[in-house]
């Protein structure tokens, strides 16, 4: 990937980094000079992205992470603390989805959704505000979905599409509360991507999505990694609040 800015000296933190958007984010930082923390409730998942990554960044660490759980989330950030100091940039890839359709959506499994993807990111976001006030600086990227403003049509999305509408409306409020405080805070939806979690879709599912895409085809990880660095490098210095889409023309607003 190419980039018109530079990301040596950052510190960056990437929940969800062992698969999908994440990983092709931590790949993206990598290449850019950042010292990158890779973590995961996959340990080994981010391990392996690490040793594909050390021949052009050996700045990497790994770190065992299970977002919906408050401890692990402080033992996290306190790793990041005594190792680095600081935190340049926080992105919050971590997140499952449910395919579940209403009628047999049970409170488990709704209750699993929301945990992981709203509480994870809250929980994430409290965490980085906290190791980025002290330098009044930082950039934080919350990782939403197109669902979560139209929708997720007729696959069984409704837990995933409200825990991803209360991202957006989460990263909306702490934009407000947190005015002022030098630390910026945006939000990316992406339309469907290549990412393990649409591996698992049936073929002809995929087409049906991909058909309703003016690009004709699922994102690639990339694509979606190379708006996540924008937003967190200081090209985006006036961004804040915000919740780009990365959908191949799916929301066009």
């Amino acid at each position: 990937m190419q980039y018109p800015y530079e990301m040596e000296n950052k510190i960056v933190l990437i929940t969800g980094a062992g698969s999908g958007i994440g990983r092709a984010t931590a790949k993206g930082f990598a290449e850019l000079g950042a010292s990158v923390i890779l973590a995961d409730r996959n340990l080994g998942a981010v391990e392996q992205v690490k040793n594909e990554l050390a021949s052009i960044n050996t700045s990497i660490q790994t770190v065992e992470v299970d977002v919906s759980n408050p401890k692990s989330i402080e033992q996290m950030f306190s790793f990041v603390e005594m190792k680095y100091g600081r935190l340049d940039a926080c992105v919050t890839c971590a997140g499952v989805i449910s395919k579940t359709k209403l009628i047999e959506l049970d409170l488990e499994e709704w209750n699993r959704v929301m945990a992981v993807n709203l509480t994870g990111t809250f929980l994430s976001i409290q965490g980085a505000y906290k190791l980025m006030l002290p330098n009044k600086s930082g950039s934080i990227v919350a990782i939403a979905s197109d669902t979560a403003k139209r929708g997720g049509g007729r696959i069984g999305t409704a837990a995933y599409g409200a825990s991803k509408g209360g991202v957006l409306a989460l990263v909306k409020s702490i934009a407000r509360e947190m005015a002022g405080s030098g630390i910026r805070i945006n939000t990316i939806c992406p339309g469907p991507a290549a990412t393990e979690m649409h591996h698992e879709l049936q073929p002809e599912l995929v087409a049906q999505l991909a058909a309703g895409i003016p690009l004709g085809r699922f994102a690639n990880p990339a694509e979606i990694a190379n708006a996540i660095i924008f937003l967190c490098s200081d090209a985006a210095s006036y961004f804040y609040g915000e919740s780009m889409n990365v959908d191949g023309g799916v929301i066009m607003e």
